[in-house]
């Protein structure tokens, strides 16, 4: 796979993680909405099910990225060489 379409596929993903956090962001919304009301604890707890479900497609997608972005052999604005050094940097 060439350069340019490993990015073109990191880009793709980026855009899937990012409509993923919009939604991520309308339910986190309507979790603090029902959150306060009695009567509303199962949509809460569906709701805090969902909002898991959709941060893990985010990070899903963010990881892919990341692998497209290095399959490709460039990274936005890191040296090469600081790549490697952070990569066995696990905070």
């Amino acid at each position: 796979m060439s350069e340019k379409e490993a990015l073109q596929s990191a880009a793709d993903e980026a855009r899937k993680a990012a409509r993923g956090a919009r939604e991520f962001a309308g339910i986190l919304d309507d979790y603090a909405r029902y959150l306060t009301q009695p009567n509303f604890r199962q949509r809460v707890d569906d709701l805090h099910l969902s909002a898991l479900h959709k941060l893990r497609v985010v990070n899903d997608g963010l990881a892919a990225c990341n692998r497209w972005v290095e399959e490709s052999g460039s990274s936005a604005n890191t040296p090469p060489a600081e790549r490697i050094a952070k990569k066995g940097d696990k905070r």
